[in-house]
Order: structure tokens, then sequence, then C-alpha cells
């Protein structure tokens, strides 16, 4: 008989034999256990669901669970990920989903989902949208008057929002890379994480306080910054961005789309990769 049950950290290493091979691109086991055991304060005392068979690990869904401020009140927000069944199981896959869906008040994210997914997210009721990257090429130029950027992370935690406090304390331990931009219009407070594609490494954009200041300001700083993290360019997502032009940029096209489903956010543009597998298992 198949029974689902909420999963807790004590079940990685029973659930660990499933991620062997999942996703194509090796991921690092302590990565795999970070979504068992939060890098943050978790709103939830579980990390997902888990499928099981006479007490056998058939299956496993991944729950990220964390709060945002948005609009000055707290948002929930549950980022799925890892959605793993054993062939000889998978007829079962699907009243995992259905139990995470049946948690009150969250936005529920998917960054990932494969074509069989995202059709099913998308009859039960997920809105999807693009995440197309363009890369910004750096070409030195100078900066002018009141642009700059700070790395110093003491520096850069004194002069963040107590939101934004919270994201960057609650980042510490993944590898993310802090950045404050300032200009005459205000500061923008940038988290990135170093990715490869074809060989290539760049620093790609997973949270930006201020779109309008990064957009007026990033590109007369973008060949210190590329210099100083050893990097080819910059990727973010263009609906950060919109049509603004860029001195030599490039387009780098999603293959999928992302999706949410919520009953307080209407537009994609309120949802980062901050918390959430984009974050914790991949670049």
């Amino acid at each position: 008989m198949f029974t689902i049950r909420k999963a807790i950290s004590e079940d990685f290493e029973r659930v660990y034999p499933l991620f062997r091979g999942f996703g194509g691109e090796p991921i690092p086991r302590e990565n795999w256990k970070k979504i068992f055991v939060s890098p943050w304060k978790s709103t939830e005392d579980f990390c997902g669901y888990l499928l099981l068979k006479d007490e056998e690990v058939k299956g496993y869904l991944g729950l990220i669970f964390s709060q945002r401020i948005q609009n000055s009140k707290v948002e929930k927000f549950c980022n799925m990920t890892t959605w793993v069944v054993n062939e000889d199981s998978r007829s079962h896959s699907l009243p995992m989903l259905l139990e995470a869906l049946r948690l009150k008040d969250y936005t529920f994210t998917n960054f990932t989902a494969s074509p069989a997914v995202a059709t099913i997210l998308g009859k039960l009721g997920f809105a999807d949208f693009p995440v197309h990257q363009r890369v910004l090429i750096p070409i030195p130029r100078l900066a002018g008057r009141g642009v700059g950027c700070e790395f110093d992370s003491p520096v850069i935690r004194s002069k963040l929002s107590e939101a934004d406090r919270t994201i960057f304390d609650d980042h510490q331990s993944l590898d993310c890379i802090h950045l404050l931009l300032q200009s005459k219009s205000g500061d923008c407070y940038v988290v990135l994480k170093k990715a490869k594609r074809r060989k290539i490494t760049f620093v790609k954009v997973h949270y930006l306080s201020d779109a309008d200041v990064f957009s007026e300001s990033v590109e007369s700083l973008l060949a210190r910054i590329c210099f100083r993290l050893r990097v080819f360019g910059l990727m973010v997502d263009e609906r950060y961005i919109g049509e603004r032009d860029f001195s030599a940029s490039l387009k780098y096209p999603h293959q999928r789309r992302a999706y949410f489903k919520s009953r307080s956010i209407v537009g994609s543009n309120s949802i980062d990769t901050l918390y959430s597998e984009v974050v914790i298992l991949h670049d």
C-alpha cells in the first residue's frame, strides 16, 4: 500500500539514493542536504513529502519555505524542487503535489519544471512566465559622479533595509556574491552567483532591490564588477530590465518557463530566485 507523509531532515539518508542521476548534471551531496536542513529559519517543520510503499521510500517532492516582505506585508513562499519517483511507482506521483497544494496562504513557485511537470502545473492553475536572460558584456568606461559599487560585506550590510539585511544574513552559507550599486537616484542591493554556460563563467543576478537604479548604474560599473569577480559578463532576467538598451549585451533565451500560483501576487516581477532550489542546488 502506498502512503504519503511529510519529509523531515532525518529522512535525508533514506531519500538521497533517489537523487543519484537526477537532473543530468551532478549535484554535490552537501547541496542536496541543504534542502533538508534549511540554510535559513524555515516557516515549517518539514521539507517536502515522501511517497512510501510499505515504509520504503519510492518518491520525494521537495518544498523550500520562506517568508518575504512585499508591499509592506509578509508573503509566504513555497518553492517546489526535486519531484522524483521511482519508475515502478510513477503512477502514484500526483498525490504528493496535491498534498502540497493544500497548504494555505502560500505563493508556490517552480523554476525548473520539465515539460511533463509544466503540463501538470498548467492544469492545476499555475501561471507561467518567461525567464529569458540578457548577458551584459563589460566595456571599460568612467563611472561618473555619484556612481559606485561596494563589495565589502560589513559595509553593504550596514546600508541595507531590515528586509534586505535578512536576505543578506540568510544567504551567507550559499556561495552568493553580495554587491551594492550606488547612484544619484539611490542604492541597489544585488545578490549574485557565479554560473557556467558552455564552459564560460558569468555572474547571474538572483535578486535586485531596485530595478531602476540597477539599469541606470550597472553599465558604467560593469567592467569593474566583472574584473573583480573574474567573469565574462553579467546575466539578468529580461523581465527586470525590460527593453532597455545597453551598449553591449546578448540575449540568452531560456528553454523552459517558470511557474507560480498565488492568491496575493499577480505579476511575476515580484518573484525572484532567492530562497529556492536555483540558489541552493544550482549555479
